[in-house]
């Protein structure tokens, strides 16, 4: 009687798979998976923040290679000043131009540039089982809200078919009424028995649209828009015990991206650490430059011009003395001699050695080792969450399976009874008050049944997803 109630139970879990598929396309779990992570926005935001990750991590590389920068002015001076290029005082307007390029590179700082890299690469792999983790989770939240819709259509498709049999029974209480085997009393009291059962399929009906509208708005689709879902052929219970808590989680350890992530942050805040401590060490860097410029008060010399006798003294007779005379000749430098004249070159070495920082450095690296410490409590909280999500899905699982068991019995059982007072019924040995009865504890066990077979099979795939086997129905 037992396999019969096995083959009831499976029946009514997968009677919509015969029904004929209309036009439209149907949506299979793996399919509601595929498009949540193309299209999902706090994925994408997450992919966001990785890609910011690999932009840091692509800067600390460069911060190893040397700086090249050029810079040029250009401008007037008013008033008196010294001309920087030929150091004479000017009163005129002079128009300067300078220009040139210099380049630093940090030879040694305590290794903070290498610990800079090793520090992004972390954060760019704890990013990345970030972008997996917040994958798992909506998987998870998908396929509970798909397993509700499942539930959702059998608790539908049960509630018509006791609908079918209170209609048909309703049929034979007016023959048996006006048979005048019954009284009136028991045939309204089966009418109303049906509106019940009518009210619950309308219940049931709501349920399933609710359920529906759930897995739409997870999925950012149109409500509006066609939706149905695809029956899995195998979603049907595979083993009585569900699989091992403890080696699950053993599992999950070394494969849950959350407990990956956590992992990776411990190393990142030691590193963090040795990169604080990276600032107490001196910082050499080798520099060079190369700069040129031009002055509009620049002159060279060209030649002279003669001007004639020019007295320049007297005798003791007080006789004038004369001699030729000439003047100099200038003209404005040319640009390019300018630039020629004025490139300069310089390279050299600068050591910047810290002694008092008003305890910046110490501060920080003391703030990182509290971070070291957070991260580790972070890493055994997360481990302890996980630990308790398994085993308390194993507990549920085992709950779930245990009240299957007992529900399938309890069906049995009044499924028999019920076929009985039915026939007894038919026959007016019975009032209708006790045939409602027997069939209301029949509906109600199947029901139980139902639920508890959802529920073990959703906590088994949450044990099988955690192990690393991913969610399949």
């Amino acid at each position: 009687m037992q396999t019969k109630t096995h083959q009831i139970i499976i029946t009514i879990f997968l009677i919509i798979i015969t029904l004929p598929v209309s036009g439209q396309n149907r949506w299979s779990l793996q399919d509601c998976i595929e498009y949540a992570i193309n299209n999902n926005i706090d994925i994408k935001l997450q992919e966001l923040s990785e890609k910011n990750a690999e932009y840091s991590l692509g800067q600390s590389y460069a911060n190893l290679f040397p700086s090249l920068n050029a810079e040029a002015s250009h401008g007037f001076s008013f008033g008196r000043s010294v001309d920087p290029f030929t150091n004479d005082f000017s009163t005129e307007r002079i128009m300067r131009q300078n220009g040139g390029i210099s380049s630093a590179v940090t030879l040694f700082a305590g290794f903070q540039n290498i610990n800079y890299i090793r520090y992004n690469l972390l954060n760019n792999t704890a990013l990345r089982y970030d972008t997996e983790s917040t994958k798992n989770e909506i998987i998870l939240t998908l396929a509970a809200a798909y397993m509700q819709i499942l539930y959702a259509q059998d608790m539908v498709e049960t509630t018509e078919q006791q609908v079918d049999v209170l209609s048909q029974q309703v049929e034979r209480s007016n023959a048996l009424y006006e048979a005048g085997t019954i009284p009136k009393g028991s045939v309204l009291e089966m009418v109303a028995t049906l509106a019940d059962e009518e009210l619950m399929l309308i219940n049931a009906e709501n349920n399933l649209r609710m359920a529906y509208l759930e897995l739409i708005q997870l999925l950012d689709l149109n409500p509006t828009d066609k939706f149905d879902i695809e029956r899995p052929l195998n979603a049907t219970i595979s083993s009585i015990t569900p699989p091992d808590p403890n080696a699950v989680y053993r599992k999950a350890l070394v494969l849950q991206p959350n407990i990956l992530a956590a992992d990776t942050r411990v190393l990142m805040a030691e590193k963090q650490i040795s990169l604080e401590k990276g600032r107490f060490s001196p910082t050499l860097s080798l520099i060079g430059s190369m700069n040129s410029g031009y002055s509009q008060a620049a002159e060279q010399f060209t030649g002279q011009d003669e001007i004639g006798p020019v007295q320049i003294g007297y005798l003791q007779d007080n006789t004038p003395v004369f001699t030729d005379g000439f003047s100099n000749i200038f003209r404005q430098k040319p640009y390019a001699d300018q630039i020629r004249d004025n490139f300069s070159q310089y390279v050299g070495v600068s050591l910047r050695i810290p002694i008092f920082n008003r305890n910046e450095v110490r501060t920080r690296v003391q703030q990182s080792k509290v971070d070291l410490d957070k991260a580790r409590y972070q890493q055994q909280l997360i481990s302890n969450n996980l630990n308790k999500t398994i085993q308390q899905a194993h507990a549920d699982a085992l709950a779930a399976w245990q009240k299957y068991q007992a529900t399938i019995k309890s069906f049995d059982a009044f499924n028999e009874s019920f076929d009985y007072t039915r026939q007894r019924f038919d026959l007016g040995m019975v009032s209708s008050v006790e045939f409602n009865e027997s069939q209301a504890r029949m509906v109600r066990a199947q029901t139980e049944a139902l639920q508890a077979r959802y529920d073990y099979i959703f906590k088994t795939k949450v044990l099988e997803f955690y192990a690393g086997e991913g969610f399949k129905l």
